[in-house]
């Protein structure tokens, strides 16, 4: 039977960012990572629309996207490999009662040293080529339809911006496999059947080779980097209803479009900040494109990844068009479906050792924030198992038994 000091279940950019930020510590044992995918970061992590933010309601949040910010800003020079790090900004657009909150949440990002403008309506329409905050250019009975009212502010995030998860997971790969003694062993096409448990400790796993074969592997500890297929793994290990997670797996379309006014578009286009308007609608500059992206409300709990193409002309495209009337030429071109790994309870990360299980780490859960805020938790969970705590930031408010212990950490801003 092969024997490892930790194996590793996902290969994208949570999973990277783990075992890289470990043997930068100094880990000495060998390191096996298993996915059933045919290259790095083949699941969640190359269908994530890229963004990274520090504007949160919760603390742990913040903290965890102002450090990662950092390191994603100089990713190129410690990594000797590019993650198409763009300081663009977000822009987060609200109605009058949504607005009314905000001085609460100003302080806690000032206490937390986050860096934030606050916007007035023609500051927006500045940033925004033909958005018009007012809703006289409306049809009445579209607004009353589906609910518009002026924007009446703005909060723009000057440290927030964009880049390339798959591109940042292959980095801490590569750098992983070519600079220390102990390289990870990377099994790619390899499926992870069930975690073996014995006497409530984890003590490997049952794979499914790329020939079909099935193979135990024993590991001295376990990291599960699943995304939204943690519940169905830990239930074929065994484990009951009160070991599992909260998390569900969620239907995410990301679409790709010309740019409003095509063919004669505002060269501002290229420099738009991430930006988020009516019903959740938000979009950023991409390679050329405009990316749109809008979550349904109530989006069943499914593993169905098809691209709706009525769903961008019907509630997307159509509302963006009464906010940004140009948008009417916003040609759906390509897009896509992903799956975020939703925390039904708090929308918030699970992180650290399973209470129920030694030797088993957690690494789901994040609720569409996980590619932000790898390159900081891989570097907390890395501290974890090598010091026995956490030294950086401490993670433990997103423990596993927070949800027994009714300690939930929820978060608000979700998109």
């Amino acid at each position: 039977m092969r024997k490892y000091d930790l194996i590793v279940v996902g290969a994208g950019i949570s999973s990277g960012s783990l075992i890289y930020n470990l043997l930068k510590l100094g880990f000495k044992g060998s390191i096996l990572v298993v996915d059933r995918g045919d290259k790095i970061a083949s699941g969640p992590t190359a269908f994530s629309a890229g963004g990274f933010r520090n504007l949160w309601t919760t603390d742990i949040n913040q903290k965890l996207c102002s450090y990662s910010i950092e390191l994603l800003k100089n990713f190129t020079q410690e990594m000797g490999v590019g993650c198409a790090y763009q300081g663009s900004g977000y822009l987060f657009t609200y109605y009058q009662k949504a607005w009314d909150k905000m001085p609460a949440a100003f302080e806690q990002w000032k206490a937390n040293g986050v860096n934030f403008e606050v916007l007035e309506p023609r500051d927006i329409e500045n940033k925004i080529p033909g958005l018009l905050c007012g809703i006289d250019h409306m049809d009445p009975e579209i607004v009353q339809a589906l609910g518009f009212e002026p924007i009446i502010g703005g909060v723009f995030g000057k440290d927030c911006g964009s880049f390339d998860p798959s591109q940042a997971a292959v980095g801490y790969f590569e750098r992983a496999l070519t600079d220390y003694a102990n390289p990870p062993v990377i099994e790619l096409n390899t499926e992870v059947l069930s975690v073996r448990i014995e006497n409530g400790v984890a003590t490997g796993v049952i794979l499914k080779t790329p020939e079909g074969l099935e193979e135990s592997v024993s590991g001295g500890m376990v990291a599960l980097c699943t995304g939204p297929w943690i519940n169905q793994l830990l239930k074929r290990s065994g484990m009951s209803q009160e070991d599992l997670t909260p998390v569900i797996a969620q239907k995410r379309m990301m679409f790709i479009t010309e740019f409003p006014g095509s063919p004669n578009v505002d060269p501002r286009w290229k420099e738009i900040p991430l930006t988020i308007i009516d019903q959740g609608i938000y979009f950023k500059y991409e390679s050329g494109n405009l990316m749109i992206g809008k979550a349904r409300q109530d989006e069943p709990d499914s593993f169905d990844t098809t691209l709706e193409q009525d769903y961008y002309i019907n509630e997307v495209n159509l509302p963006m068009q009464e906010r940004i009337p140009s948008a009417s030429s916003c040609k759906l071109k390509s897009g896509w479906g992903g799956l975020y790994d939703t925390n039904s309870l708090d929308h918030n990360a699970i992180v650290g050792w399973h209470d129920n299980y030694k030797n088993l780490l957690l690494q789901v859960g994040y609720s569409g924030h996980g590619a932000m805020e790898s390159p900081a938790v891989g570097l907390c969970l890395a501290e974890l198992i090598f010091f026995g705590a956490y030294r950086t930031i401490d993670c433990s408010p997103l423990r596993w038994s927070r949800f027994r212990e009714g300690k939930l950490v929820k978060e608000t801003i979700v998109i």
